[in-house]
């Protein structure tokens, strides 16, 4: 008799894997909902005199109603991109890959919020931290600090300002981080809306074993809990921690109470 060699399907297979937004998508999305927004425009001459440390300092405007960059100084110097090179495909697509999962849903988290937002501050900016893959191919440890910059009469965005700083001399680790200045109300709406975009990034599962890791438990207690194997339980702690790219336990409790996720 012939044997049956096909492989039984365990329910304790790993989960799926989480995918970064997809912004050049957002980013066209976002451009068709401000077509026929009135922009009250800027001449850039404020930038173009702003200080910037030579070679550790780059500043650009985002314009999301042209889908384009508008201005650049210093993105040679720091990335190693020329002026052609340098546009949106490069802001939206040159991320570290161990940090676009997290930065892509920050960032059209803030731009969704206050593309659709009435009365945006001047004085409200995000700061976050993350890689960029240079010109060469190396990445560089970066502070990205942006604001709003050209807006329509009510305050609605249309493009933003972006100074980006290498930090990579003072900064050894490869966690992405980030908040936002502004007053204590739009800075909870921001976070709320910010927070929503990481629904769903850990499953159900990953979630359950998230909460037990948070309240001490161990790995035998946790597999007892969910009629699993420890081994599985370990198998999810990697990917859970492998999806945040964290190393440990504190930094994955840091990770989900930056991002909402508690």
């Amino acid at each position: 008799m012939k044997k049956n060699t096909t492989k039984a399907i365990s329910n304790e297979n790993p989960e799926p894997e989480v995918f970064p937004v997809d912004l050049m998508l957002f980013a066209q999305e976002t451009a068709t909902f401000l077509a026929d927004k009135v922009p009250q425009r800027k001449t850039f001459d404020d930038l173009q005199n702003f200080p910037l440390i030579p070679g550790k300092q780059a500043i650009y405007v985002m314009d999301w109603q042209k889908n384009e960059v508008t201005f650049q100084r210093n993105i040679d110097k720091l990335l190693g991109y020329n002026e052609e090179e340098f546009n949106d495909s490069i802001i939206h697509t040159k991320i570290h890959p161990d940090d676009i999962n997290v930065v892509s849903r920050v960032i059209k988290g803030v731009v969704d919020h206050y593309v659709h937002l009435d009365t945006t501050s001047r004085h409200t900016y995000l700061t976050i931290t993350y890689r960029l893959i240079k010109r060469d191919g190396n990445a560089i440890k970066i502070l990205r600090q942006s604001g709003a910059y050209e807006a329509i009469s009510n305050g609605q965005l249309i493009s933003n300002w972006s100074l980006i700083t290498d930090i990579g001399f003072i900064s050894n680790n490869n966690q992405v981080e980030w908040d936002v200045n502004s007053n204590e109300v739009d800075r909870s709406k921001f976070k709320e809306k910010v927070y929503r975009e990481f629904n769903g990034f850990f499953t159900p599962r990953e979630l359950l074993i998230i909460n037990a890791i948070k309240k001490g438990f161990k790995n035998t207690e946790i597999a007892e809990q969910l009629s699993i194997s420890k081994h599985t339980v370990l198998t999810h702690r990697k990917n859970i921690l492998r999806k945040c790219n964290c190393s440990n336990k504190e930094q994955l409790l840091s990770f989900c109470y930056r991002n909402g996720i508690f």
